[in-house]
């Protein structure tokens, strides 16, 4: 995050309003003071792992290359990707039929390209980083949306922004857990990108989910097969939706820039404050 107190500018992500929000005492320790977490968390790294896999497939079938030799170099540069960003002290741990082991990340992404990587969903833009002025505070200062966004797809003959989103519950993604996406600030903040960078109206995005769960012993009788791990869902916004969520990353930059003069921070006691 970038703060100019002379030309009174802050720069601002997805991610640092969402952890503001989440905890003032989290944004201190690991966006004020750049503080890692104690432990490495394996979520995290596979998360990461399959958005390679993803970045590079789409990158790939958008630059020409053929999708069975584009599923092959995906899966490879997502174990690349596991091998780097899994904690060492947690590889032990993630054994060989864990959900987030490195064979199960290959057997997920191959799933994911089988159903959802074929060529209805054309990929307009991928990995386009933005930065674009979103408005002026009360107190003045001037402040900068920034950040990356991860797809751009067209469907059905209209524009979406597409997201990728992981569940780990004890069944596949239904409509409770896209529920949480309809009125999620991030996405609505790229539908407002998509406008502003690439030029397309958006009133709309895409969400893909992948259920992490582990392959199934043959004695299973689980009723799931992999591809009832994928789930797609829709989320809308109104132009009116677009500008309250404006309004409030104003409110929310207002809050920073106060807490960070008054090196005041208050705690949400729950799950992040164990990772600090």
């Amino acid at each position: 995050m970038l703060i100019d107190y002379t030309t009174k500018t802050i720069e601002v992500d997805n991610h640092v309003l969402e952890t503001y929000r989440t905890c003032e005492e989290k944004y201190r320790l690991s966006i004020r003071d750049a503080q890692k977490p104690i432990s490495g968390i394996p979520a995290l790294a596979f998360g990461i792992s399959m958005h390679a896999a993803r970045q590079h497939y789409r990158q790939s079938v958008h630059g020409g290359t053929d999708r069975t030799k584009a599923v092959e170099e995906a899966v490879e540069e997502g174990q690349k990707a596991w091998d780097r960003e899994m904690p060492q002290e947690m590889k032990e741990v993630v054994k060989v039929d864990d959900k987030r082991s490195r064979i199960n990340l290959a057997r997920l992404a191959k799933g994911y390209f089988q159903k959802y990587g074929g060529p209805e969903f054309e990929t307009v833009a991928c990995e386009v980083p933005f930065k674009r002025e979103l408005g002026t505070t009360s107190t003045g200062w001037k402040v900068v949306y920034v950040g990356v966004m991860d797809e751009t797809v067209r469907y059905r003959d209209k524009v979406w922004p597409l997201e990728f989103k992981t569940s780990s519950s004890f069944y596949p993604p239904n409509d409770q857990f896209f529920s949480q996406f309809h009125n999620k600030a991030s996405i609505t903040g790229y539908m407002w990108m998509v406008e502003q960078e690439l030029g397309f109206k958006c009133s709309g995005a895409i969400i893909h989910a992948m259920w992490v769960h582990a392959e199934p012993a043959a004695s299973s009788k689980s009723k799931y097969t992999l591809p009832d791990y994928f789930k797609m869902d829709y989320t809308y916004r109104t132009d009116e939706q677009m500008e309250e969520w404006k309004g409030n990353v104003l409110l929310t930059v207002e809050d920073i820039l106060r807490s960070l003069e008054q090196d005041r921070w208050k705690r949400q006691d729950g799950a992040a404050c164990i990772l600090y």
